[in-house]
């Protein structure tokens, strides 16, 4: 079996009129040595028919679909194709965005693949916002250059990294002991991302947008609620992955950063969703956040987060209102 550089993981559920041009953004790559694992999960559209007319059409060696008649779950589909990849590297593409034609090229120069450097394990790059409306425009999070991977993964903690894995590249030997947590349904690429960056010797951030993702407004982060039970299950997931970075100072403020966060948008989603159990989980979100940790927010320092902390906890009616306009402003919903 040949060895690509790459293997892209791209999980396919419910994106039939999207997936056949995330597929065509893979095969237009100007670095050619991918291998591209189409991971079907049991999708109840035409997806499956969609792709399987378009490799008639068009076949390439390079893809490999693995087609599911049972559905697992993003994680599950992820870690099925970790389990089959045969990369150097690794790479995710959701099934309803787009990698830029230079992504893998300039991630992996970045890298230093052509240079022989060999200490970069992870490289990060901005992305283009695709929002509801139409609108685009770039984002990107924290100061282009080269970090520890304990630097990445308190920068992460405080949410000063994306905590997605589709606009990165990872080294494969990563995933040697890494997969994504299956008991969990949002936020999970954040565990896996911190997970690397703990074993990682170095971590670059490029200012390169080399990614276009399209913001779902009725996607998970904003049509659900999750349960309480599941963000804390998700903040033991993340100590667990972090290791050894939160026993120290910085590091314990930096999960209390992220434990904060995680329970503001749980609340943010309940806000949002207006239904009978949204009183009753903004209420356990706001136990769930102590004044300790808003205390330790603040010293990170993390002052808007700590900010928002302060008036969940004091005034939610408030709260609704100017998260309401944020999210109005970011992302156009």
């Amino acid at each position: 079996m040949s060895t690509p550089r790459t293997s892209i993981i791209m999980p396919v559920y419910n994106t039939g009129t999207r997936v056949v041009a995330s597929i065509e953004s893979v095969l237009a790559q100007i670095d050619t040595d991918f291998e591209l694992l189409v991971m079907i999960d049991a999708s109840p559209d035409d997806a499956s028919a969609r792709i399987a007319d378009f490799l008639a059409a068009h076949p390439d060696e390079r893809v490999r679909v693995f087609d599911n008649p049972v559905n697992k779950g993003v994680s599950a589909v992820r870690n099925q194709g970790l389990d089959n990849m045969r990369g150097q590297w690794v790479a995710f593409l959701d099934s309803d965005d787009a990698f830029a034609p230079d992504f893998l090229a300039t991630m992996h120069a970045a890298a230093g693949a052509d240079s022989g450097a060999e200490n970069i394990d992870v490289v990060a790059c901005a992305h283009i916002l695709i929002e509801a409306g139409g609108k685009n425009r770039e984002r990107r999070r924290g100061e282009p250059g080269i970090y520890s991977g304990d630097e990445a993964l308190t920068t992460l903690l405080k949410d000063k990294f994306t905590p997605y894995v589709w606009d990165k590249i990872f080294r494969a030997s990563l995933f040697k002991n890494l997969r994504f947590p299956e008991d969990i349904h949002r936020a999970e690429d954040q565990v896996v991302v911190a997970g690397a960056y703990a074993q990682a010797r170095s971590v670059k951030l490029i200012k390169d947008a080399l990614y276009n993702y399209t913001v779902d407004a009725g996607g998970l982060t904003w049509g659900k609620i999750t349960p309480v039970a599941e963000s804390r299950a998700l903040m033991a997931h993340m100590k667990d992955a972090a290791g050894a970075v939160v026993q120290t100072a910085e590091g314990k403020r930096a999960y209390d950063v992220s434990w904060v966060l995680t329970f503001l948008n749980t609340a943010q989603q309940a806000l949002v969703a207006g239904t009978e159990e949204s009183n009753r989980v903004i209420k356990q979100c706001r136990r769930e956040i102590s004044w300790a940790q808003i205390l330790n927010v603040f010293r990170a320092p993390s002052v808007v987060f700590g900010a928002a902390a302060v008036l969940l906890k004091v005034s939610p009616v408030l709260y609704k209102k100017l998260y309401g306009a944020y999210i109005k402003k970011m992302y156009g919903i």
